[in-house]
């Protein structure tokens, strides 16, 4: 409620300020801030991983407004604020970000580093804002260089709990299918037929990359294993009985700093402006007259 609350007065001050700089959000600006809200929170389906039409995108979203009791003016307004408030935050702090120097950008890299083999103490006694903006950002390199796997599978489903009757059955039917694999029987038309995971099996069974830490440890055990081509023999899960072929590999790579350089300086831009940002918001706070009523 706290945190809630905060937030809420942040933006009010801020909000404020845009008001008193006649601040505007030209109608160019207003669609293309609804284009992006769509992208990053209705574009994938978050029950299949599927990228949803635009026309799938406006009935999600209307529904959810809808749920949120949200008229289209009202969305239309609320939008408008926050791009305002976007507005007055880099207007009056971006010009005081410096650009990071050698040095800074030198340390930054030795941080992230040690985070990404997996200490924490470097970024104690930083604020907060900067501790998180480590966090994400070495979590982000960690994944972005750890080894991979690229997969496909075909799965015969037998639910964790169910008959012993039922898992036989399946696995039973997941070794016809791989004694077919190796009689020559493609891999990706047999997916297509005989897989009952129906998103991948629509794309031949096809997964995509995934990082350790990703699947099942037994599905992931048996992935990283394998030879590019390969099949597995049927691994259980609690989704029933999987087989796995490996399409692609690919080694874990060592963070070199010459490579990251742009990166991790803008890394450094973003954190200085979220630290003219908690200027700029102090500043704001002190100038208010904020009452809190919550008990």
């Amino acid at each position: 409620r706290v945190k809630v609350l905060d937030q809420m007065i942040d933006d009010e001050v801020f909000s404020q300020k845009a008001e008193e700089l006649k601040l505007k959000v030209h109608s160019r600006e207003l669609e293309q801030g609804i284009i992006e809200l769509q992208e990053r929170s209705f574009r994938m389906d978050p029950q299949t991983g599927r990228a949803r039409s635009d026309e799938e995108i406006q009935k999600v979203m209307r529904m959810e407004l809808d749920k949120e009791g949200f008229t289209e003016t009202q969305f239309r307004e609320r939008i408008t604020r926050q791009l305002k408030i976007r507005k007055v935050q880099r207007e009056l702090t971006q010009a005081k970000v410096r650009p990071a120097s050698e040095d800074q950008m030198q340390a930054s890299f030795k941080k992230i580093k040690s985070m990404v083999s997996g200490s924490t103490e470097v970024i104690k006694g930083l604020p907060d804002f900067a501790a998180q903006g480590y966090m994400s950002f070495a979590v982000q390199l960690k994944d972005a260089h750890a080894e991979r796997v690229r997969v496909s599978h075909i799965l015969i489903k037998a639910p964790q709990g169910g008959a012993l009757v039922v898992k036989t059955k399946a696995l039973a039917q997941a070794r016809a299918l791989k004694k077919r694999l190796e009689a020559g029987e493609n891999f990706y038309e047999l997916a297509q037929g005989e897989s009952e995971d129906a998103e991948s099996a629509s794309r031949g069974g096809e997964i995509g990359s995934i990082l350790k830490g990703w699947m099942p440890p037994a599905f992931e055990q048996a992935a990283f294993s394998l030879s590019v081509g390969q099949v597995s023999d049927p691994v259980e899960t609690d989704f029933g009985f999987h087989l796995i072929r490996l399409q692609e590999k690919k080694a874990a790579e060592p963070l070199i700093y010459s490579r990251l350089k742009f990166d991790i300086q803008k890394f450094l831009e973003n954190i200085g402006f979220q630290e003219e940002l908690q200027k700029l918001l102090a500043q704001l706070r002190s100038q208010a007259t904020i009452e809190v009523k919550l008990p």
